[in-house]
């Protein structure tokens, strides 16, 4: 066991396997499992700093004895003393009197090694690479930031300044050491001062966290707009509080974190479903597809069906259901146009002159949808023009009645019927 026989962070007991952080700030500080894997900050130490694993679960000189076992062996030999093998095996647990006897003479008496053997390093190992700078005439610069209104990309500066006009207070400023106003002066200068601070720290603050940058801040929108998206604009005035990697990184976790729930969420629904590999995953996939087309197809009919009873209605549906079809497979198909649907008859039982009329042109009137006194006026209408002329045309009637031409023949024919006009 190391110095510190506890985390640094929950102060718990340390039990192999353990953390120690390599970083120089952190000084090989150790961490337990629990707290590393939640990626734990505190103090000095950061989450991605590098690290190394303490465990002894692997052999040093013989396969069936682990490190674990070796130490404790060492351990309790420093106990018990030499030739106590009864008791060293009572208090090792997982070798016999003669295993430890045999391995102990063998590897620390009889053969003793001088240093720990040397370990083969694993083709995953990856080290860290230092990143190459190339220096080049002109740094880049996007073609968008020239567009951007009051920035001027070339200098890297911007048109208005914060408080912009500051430069007028001082600009007739003249320093006599007659004059007694030089105190009032050099206070106007400290202003002045403090303002080029305050400028200072909004351009620093533009520039670290890449504000003017629009195809950063374009590809961080695209980026996180289906998980954070929501944080985002909340967590945007605590910018000032950390540095610009930190509120990277804290964006980029907040990210992966609600990644990691959907995928959770999605494989919990696979197992509550009965799968335990993605293989099946897959086959689930394609036939929920198929049983879903299945139940379009269903539905299609039962709407169908509960449509055949009314001819309009089924041969508007009908309609819509050749135009979907038609317009995934690219072609068209025109069917006949649905008549329109008959309108139900008008209630002119309460209307004035309802009484005056007969029982067949109260009839004519609810079918028609028209009032009585409607009714009698174009009656008289049509009447006197045909004793007028001597009969009387369709047409002659539709310039005389200006309302829908569907009632107008309804009427006419209806005039016609009873003798009240003649066509010829």
């Amino acid at each position: 066991m190391e110095e510190e026989h506890y985390c640094m962070n929950c102060k718990c007991e340390l039990r192999k396997p353990y953390i120690i952080c390599k970083a120089e700030v952190c000084h090989s500080m150790t961490i337990c499992v629990h707290c590393f894997s939640k990626g734990v900050i505190f103090g000095v130490h950061q989450n991605d700093h590098p690290y190394t694993v303490c465990r002894t679960d692997f052999p040093l000189f013989e396969r069936t004895w682990t490190a674990e076992e070796e130490t404790t062996l060492l351990d309790i030999m420093s106990d018990c003393g030499y030739g106590n093998w009864s008791d060293v095996a009572h208090r090792l647990r997982t070798k016999s009197q003669s295993e430890c006897q045999n391995h102990y003479n063998k590897y620390f008496i009889d053969k003793p090694h001088d240093d720990l053997p040397h370990f083969k390093e694993s083709e995953r190992t990856v080290y860290p690479q230092p990143i190459i700078y190339k220096l080049c005439d002109d740094p880049p610069r996007y073609p968008e930031n020239n567009d951007l209104s009051g920035y001027m990309a070339g200098r890297g500066d911007f048109t208005i300044e914060y408080d912009n006009f500051m430069e007028l207070e001082i600009k007739h400023l003249d320093f006599d050491e007659e004059d007694e106003d030089s105190k009032m002066q050099l206070g106007v200068l400290d202003v002045y001062y403090d303002c080029m601070k305050e400028r200072w720290k909004r351009k620093k603050i533009v520039r670290d966290y890449g504000l003017i940058n629009i195809p950063k801040v374009q590809v961080a929108s695209r980026r996180y707009s289906y998980t954070i998206k929501d944080l985002i604009d909340k967590l945007r005035v605590f910018i000032t509080l950390v540095s610009p990697d930190e509120y990277c990184k804290y964006l980029e976790a907040l990210h992966y974190e609600r990644e990691l729930k959907h995928d959770i969420k999605k494989l919990q629904s696979r197992r509550e479903n009965g799968m335990t590999s993605m293989q099946q995953s897959k086959m689930y996939h394609i036939l929920n597809s198929r049983r879903n087309v299945v139940k379009s197809k269903r539905h299609l009919m039962v709407d169908l069906l509960s449509h055949l009873k009314d001819e309009t209605s089924c041969q508007t549906w009908l309609q819509r259901q050749a135009v979907l079809d038609n317009m995934s497979k690219g072609g068209l198909v025109v069917l006949p146009n649905a008549p329109r649907k008959t309108a139900p008859p008008l209630d002119i039982s309460s209307l004035p002159g309802y009484e005056k009329l007969a029982e067949t042109e109260q009839e004519i009137c609810a079918n028609i949808r028209l009032v009585p006194e409607a009714y009698v006026e174009f009656r008289n209408t049509l009447i006197n023009e045909c004793k007028k002329n001597g009969c009387l045309k369709l047409g002659q009637a539709r310039s005389l009645i200006k309302i829908d031409v569907n009632k107008t023949r309804k009427l006419y024919d209806f005039l016609l019927t009873n003798g009240m006009i003649n066509k010829e």
